[in-house]
């Protein structure tokens, strides 16, 4: 039987990239995930390079949400 991780690996680069062109800031992002400035902040750095599914959902789900409010940039 197959069994969902039980963390998931997060490239911190990409991730930090993806919300400034999103335009938020870490504390807004971090507040949207519903984690902690600091924890968002060691994923981003890559002194934490994993994450519980939960989490990692809310954080890309938040992320996502902020990149398509973004208007077109032509």
């Amino acid at each position: 039987m197959h069994q969902a991780p039980t963390t998931l690996q997060v490239d911190g680069a990409e991730l930090r990239e993806r919300r400034k062109a999103a335009g938020l800031e870490i504390d807004d992002l971090a507040n949207a995930a519903g984690i902690s400035r600091s924890y968002l902040s060691h994923l981003e750095t890559g002194s934490r390079t994993r994450m519980r599914p939960a989490r990692h959902k809310r954080l890309f789900d938040a992320l996502t949400a902020a990149e398509r409010a973004q208007p077109d940039k032509e």
